[in-house]
């Protein structure tokens, strides 16, 4: 058994460790399509290409309060429907509850276009997977955050059982795909299996001193591949989105990780006092513009508007109570717009 010490990754995120030269990103590079509607979008998301987001900053309308999500909020899946310079507009399903919000487009995460390895450095510097030499790749479909960008180059970190840092050539990139993507566990090999702990570091040669290719982040096995002597052995990874190949030390510190914290809990904030129908329509505001439904039946937060047949609904979402428009006769029949509603089944034949 490998025995390292606990890793630092109990804290919050640690600054970004971009190096001087790489300018940090606010856009990522993408092809501009035409503006969707919010509610075709939600009605229909098989038919439009998606992206995956950071929660943070956001706003209903780009001229609306802000809100802000939690720091260990987990990563969503979006349809990007919108976008102006830094900022992209965002479909968002959530436990029953589908709306549009502007947020930062910085907090777009990369897709791999295609299987890639990972540089050291913008231009090159990539490890040769065709041998024994150790190298980091980054597989079709996972998604990575962007952390710099030096000419045709970005500066990318992926997070998951391993923590890889490096670079990737632009073409290798997108911010939207069509493609299903499972990550699935750790692929078996057959070979002997080698417990670590987070923080475990896997270098390019078995020397303490050589580069980092990647670090045990949420994962404890890799692959035996070789042992080279009582400290060191080679060893692999592989799963649905990485591949990595390089050697592990049983007697080194445990490495710098940098994965959030665990997702709490999210604690009600609302005080839910009716439950709202399914494709029950969203709006801005009174009067406002539709951006959003109900995909299901929803405990809210429900009182009278300040216009006749307007009412207010809060619900509690990862940027905290979002509080939307919403009409009708009365709190018990609230306007929809969301796709048709199956027509109500046959009376059983007597």
């Amino acid at each position: 058994m490998l025995v390292v010490g606990a890793a630092c990754g109990g804290g919050a995120i640690p600054a970004s460790t971009t190096p001087p030269s790489a300018k940090p990103v606010s856009t990522v590079r993408t092809n501009a399509q035409p503006a969707v509607d919010p509610i075709t979008a939600l009605g229909e998301p098989d038919k439009f290409p998606h992206s995956y987001i950071v929660p943070g900053l956001a706003q209903l309308e780009l001229d609306s309060p802000q809100l802000q999500a939690a720091p260990a909020s987990a990563e969503l899946e979006v349809t990007i429907i919108d976008e102006q310079t830094s900022m992209v507009r965002v479909a968002v399903r959530i436990d029953g509850v589908g709306f549009a919000l502007w947020t930062e487009r910085a907090r777009l995460l990369g897709i791999a276009s295609r299987d890639q390895m990972i540089g050291e450095s913008a231009g090159g510097g990539f490890w040769d997977s065709s041998s024994d030499a150790p190298f980091a790749e980054i597989r079709n479909g996972a998604h990575v955050r962007i952390l710099g960008h030096r000419e045709n180059w970005t500066q990318v970190r992926y997070l998951g059982a391993l923590e890889i840092d490096g670079w990737m050539p632009d073409t290798a990139l997108v911010d939207r795909t069509v493609s299903d993507h499972s990550v699935g566990g750790r692929m078996p090999t057959g070979l002997p299996t080698l417990l670590t702990t987070p923080g475990t570091v896997v270098r390019a040669e078995p020397k303490w001193v050589a580069r980092e290719i990647a670090v045990m982040a949420n994962g404890y096995f890799l692959d035996t591949i070789k042992e080279i002597d009582d400290a060191w052995a080679q060893v692999g990874y592989e799963d649905g989105d990485i591949r990595v190949r390089g050697f592990v030390s049983r007697q080194d510190p445990p490495g710098r990780v940098h994965k959030p914290h665990e997702a709490e809990v999210a604690t009600p904030t609302i005080t839910a006092n009716a439950t709202i129908a399914k494709a029950t329509c969203l709006y801005t505001s009174q009067h406002g513009e539709p951006i959003g439904f109900l995909l299901d039946a929803h405990a809210a937060e429900i009182s009278s508007g300040r216009s006749p047949g307007w009412y207010t609904v809060s619900f509690d979402t990862p940027w905290g109570p979002i509080t939307f428009a919403a009409t009708g006769t009365s709190e018990h029949d609230l306007a929809s717009c969301g796709p048709p509603l199956p027509p109500p089944a046959a009376p059983p034949t007597p």
